[in-house]
């Protein structure tokens, strides 16, 4: 029988990119009854036009900075991926960044206590946290495991405001896992690419927009650190095994781990991006989509991050997308994020 079979699901930050592709997941296993949350009805209507009025799914409007109020409910898992992420909001409203990781992951892990002291339900939460919960301080690209979280980015930072929110969400999480018995487990993703109904602003779907317009690419600066991507099909699966076989109060990394190409700076990402596009609409040399580099120098690249998933792969999931693989398909689905 299916794990997920006559489990009720909370999916927090369900519109977004990892949260909407979760809820059809669990939609077409058709036993799993699915709510997801988040602040905009218009977008939660919209998005999930297919499933209103299925008796397996229903949403909730609200921010999650707010009690849940799931009373009539019994949830046996949580996934808690609310939450901005984009670089302009991060840099410009800091205060909206760190409230969804600090009071949302607080309201979750309430919920998850009081159904326990109350139902005597014990649902898991599955924490999502981030890849910049690591930090390095060498000049060389390193690969880190789960275990070494010593080095962080300093307070001063512009993005401290995720990537501190994100490491202190983990200490909270442990410690309703350690005072009150909540289940717990926590997912690193690295960096979070595909298809999605909403699009975001950031760079890279910049770079998709453009690149289906058939408009040049450009790039300010050089230097660009290389990241471990992955295709959000891949990290679906690995945090949806996680929910069922992770450890309790176990951190586990979801990402490539560098292999199948999908180690690469904003540069190549960019490179990959238009010549995949060219070639599916099939443009020529004199119309094709090229990638621009102002200001560019020979910095060397920064160092990156690479987050080794072994832990992950024990569990039995494995990395099946390429970048190239998941550029394609981003590409073949974007119609679907307009």
């Amino acid at each position: 029988m299916n794990k997920w079979s006559e489990k009720t699901v909370l999916v927090t930050g369900a519109t977004g990119l990892i949260g909407s592709h979760i809820v059809d997941e669990l939609m077409k296993m058709g036993n799993v009854k699915v709510i997801a949350l988040s602040r905009s009805a218009e977008k939660l209507e919209k998005g999930f036009a297919e499933y209103i009025g299925n008796k397996n799914f229903s949403y909730i409007a609200q921010n999650v900075t707010e009690s849940l109020n799931l009373e009539e409910e019994s949830v046996d898992y949580i996934f808690h991926a609310a939450g901005p992420m984009e670089g302009k909001i991060i840099a410009n409203y800091p205060v909206d960044v760190i409230k969804p990781n600090i009071v949302g992951t607080m309201n979750c892990l309430e919920f998850l206590h009081k159904q326990q002291e109350t139902k005597g339900i014990k649902g898991r939460m599955v924490l999502f946290s981030s890849v910049t919960v690591y930090g390095n301080n060498t000049e060389t690209d390193i690969r880190v495991k789960e275990t070494d979280t010593q080095v962080t980015e300093v307070l001063e930072s512009g993005s401290a405001p995720y990537s501190q929110s994100k490491r202190m969400s983990e200490v909270i999480a442990l410690a309703y896992a350690k005072q009150f018995g909540v289940d717990v487990v926590i997912a690193r993703f690295s960096t979070v690419y595909g298809n999605t109904r909403f699009i975001p602003d950031t760079a890279f779907y910049e770079f998709i927009n453009k690149s289906v317009a058939g408009e040049n690419i450009v790039l300010n600066g050089s230097g660009f650190a290389r990241r471990d991507n992955i295709y959000v099909d891949d990290a679906v699966k690995g945090v949806l095994v996680l929910a069922i076989s992770g450890l309790a109060g176990e951190a586990y990394n979801v990402s490539s781990g560098a292999d199948m190409g999908n180690f690469l700076a904003v540069d190549e990402i960019a490179q990959v991006i238009s010549q995949t596009a060219n070639k599916k609409y099939g443009r020529l040399k004199e119309n094709s989509v090229r990638v621009l580099c102002n200001n560019q120098s020979n910095n060397k690249r920064k160092a990156g991050v690479i987050l080794d998933n072994t832990k992950l792969q024990v569990l039995g999931w494995q990395l099946e997308h390429s970048f190239a693989d998941g550029i394609s398909k981003t590409l073949a689905n974007y119609n679907r994020g307009k």
